[in-house]
């Protein structure tokens, strides 16, 4: 995945946290998209108004994209293109390399190492 990632410009992609995560690792702006049924909610979770994602496990990475300016989020195909478009089009290169810059910059690419030392840690012999 990686490495198709590390080719592209720009990603279009729902609000998973893996993709998105590997988005910033390789510093690639993202444009969250898509539509989902909200309707059934459970455990205290309130209606979030994206409707790319799944309710409660992915509604916070939409506004993290956004706040972080590392890309941008539509549900409509027209507007969609007219984001890529705009994105990539040469006299907002610079816009593009910006956003890039600051999608690297919140790139965890240790984590999964934290991770599984952590959970070593708390492991136990029996």
């Amino acid at each position: 995945m990686s490495e198709y990632m590390a080719a592209c410009d720009c990603v279009v992609s729902k609000a998973g946290p893996g993709t998105i995560a590997e988005a910033m690792i390789c510093g690639v702006p993202v444009l969250l998209n898509g539509t989902c049924n909200i309707h059934n909610f459970s455990n205290n979770c309130e209606p979030s108004h994206f409707l790319g994602c799944i309710p409660c496990q992915e509604e916070g990475n939409i506004p993290f994209v956004i706040n972080n300016r590392v890309g941008g989020y539509s549900e409509q195909p027209k507007i969609i293109a007219s984001i890529i478009s705009s994105w990539l089009a040469p006299e907002n290169a610079s816009e593009l390399q910006l956003m890039s810059d600051r999608a690297m910059a919140l790139g965890r690419p240790e984590a999964t190492f934290h991770i599984v030392r952590d959970l070593a840690g708390m492991s136990v012999e029996i």
